[in-house]
């Protein structure tokens, strides 16, 4: 009898050992989300518009908006890389420790300063009797005529630089602006472009060429 008792101790135990090791994997294999949500900031509080944020370990990525306003979810152990043009690279690894499903986290990013060498700049390189030549040979306008044909000229350059295609600086802001946009906005309806100047440019070049015509 003693024997048996024991037997059937051990199996007993041996059957509830074995029924726990699928609920402890089925546990272990749940990875904790967590809705990160935040603001990407100075160290002045000033707000960073349109910052990169890569989800580095899965190779995903987003972008915070106009008011630097970011809000996506993470697993425990994720690296959150924030990149910005201008600012020190900033990263996030995310823990288990947040009280929280939907942490409220500041990231306050810190400016990368690039120290420039002084530059002097000198008129006509710096050569005093070239820039007394010029001085002296500079005939000012002597009659109305004059004057009126040097302001039409400045009208014809003012009237180039208004019809002058958009600069190199102002096509990568619009660009990046775009791309930040359609990342933001991925899977889900972008808002109206009721007040998007560029549109409604667009909008009355085309109705002035008459491309809303039935042909």
């Amino acid at each position: 009898m003693m024997r048996q008792s024991v037997r059937t101790t051990i199996c007993l135990l041996g059957t509830l050992f074995f029924s726990l090791l699928p609920a402890q994997s089925q546990d272990a294999g749940k990875e904790k989300i967590i809705h990160l949500t935040g603001r990407t900031v100075t160290g002045n509080s000033e707000v960073i518009p349109y910052v990169h944020i890569i989800m580095v370990n899965k190779g995903l990525g987003t972008a915070s908006d106009l008011q630097g306003n970011f809000n996506f979810p993470a697993e425990v152990s994720d690296t959150i890389l924030f990149r910005a043009v201008g600012f020190k690279y900033f990263t996030l690894i995310v823990r288990d420790t947040f009280q929280v499903r939907y942490p409220f986290i500041p990231i306050k990013m810190e400016q990368d300063t690039i120290q420039l060498k002084e530059l002097v700049i000198k008129p006509w390189q710096g050569n005093y009797e070239r820039f007394k030549q010029a001085v002296l040979a500079y005939e000012p306008p002597k009659t109305d005529l004059d004057r009126a044909l040097k302001n039409l000229n400045m009208m014809d350059l003012k009237a180039m630089l208004v019809n002058a295609p958009p600069t190199p600086t102002m096509a990568f802001r619009n660009t990046m602006q775009a791309y930040n946009d359609r990342l933001y906005w991925a899977g889900q309806l972008p808002p109206v472009n009721i007040t998007n100047p560029i549109a409604w440019a667009q909008f009355f070049k085309a109705l002035k060429n008459g491309d809303f015509k039935k042909k």
